[in-house]
């Protein structure tokens, strides 16, 4: 196996990275990697989401939805999927449409059709699935359900966060490494139980309770 071998600017974003606490400085480093970074890593990210089990299925109808209706969801039931994702918008300020227009989809598109499809609709379920995890906003809410994806889909972008995250830490403030750690093992470990979450059509779903689809689908 060769060796990795990093350009100056590459050296440079990850040196950014690892300086700054705030986990969205990892966008930045990842948008890099996806431009400069190693191609033969690029070529794997690929083949991972290609090959996996559901991949095929999701290829077929290419299935995406509408920009949720928030308004509209937290009329339904209030123990819904769609109450509580109506929920999640409004008591954290999001915007339901913002991770919809991520430029990583932009530069998944860029190396295939269908891996950009992949990408598009894996950024179409982030939001949901904070809300079927369980997994809240904070830095840490965001390591675990980034570590969760990993477990499901694996992607650059979440990937580089629980790869710069521990080492950040390790670098810096090792007194973080168990909180850490345990945030990335919980999402992973759950990730890995969990049914294969991206091929549902959870919109589909919204009136159902959630605890109803978080048993049916191994997310207790």
């Amino acid at each position: 196996m060769r060796s990795p071998d990093l350009s100056p600017e590459m050296l440079d974003g990850l040196r950014e990275t690892l300086a700054d606490w705030d986990y969205r400085a990892t966008v930045a480093f990842a948008h890099l990697f996806m431009e400069i970074g190693d191609r033969e890593a690029m070529q794997g990210y690929d083949d991972l989401v290609l090959g996996h089990p559901v991949a095929q299925e999701l290829l077929t109808d290419r299935y995406l939805a509408d920009t949720p209706n928030v308004g509209e969801l937290e009329t339904l039931p209030e123990d819904s999927l769609g109450y509580a994702f109506a929920r999640y918008f409004i008591e954290n300020e999001l915007d339901p449409a913002l991770l919809r227009e991520s430029a990583f989809i932009e530069a998944h598109e860029k190396r295939g059709a269908d891996v950009g499809y992949l990408a598009a609709r894996g950024f179409q379920l982030h939001d949901l699935f904070h809300v079927l995890t369980g997994y809240d906003t904070t830095p840490l809410g965001e390591v675990r359900v980034v570590s969760f994806t990993v477990a499901q889909f694996p992607a650059p972008y979440p990937a580089m966060i629980i790869g710069t995250r521990p080492l950040q830490a390790a670098l810096y403030k090792p007194q973080l490494l168990p909180i850490l750690m345990d945030a990335i093992t919980d999402g992973w470990a759950r990730g890995r139980a969990a049914a294969p979450l991206i091929a549902v059509r959870w919109e589909e779903h919204f009136e159902r309770p959630l605890k109803e689809l978080q048993a049916e689908y191994g997310l207790g």
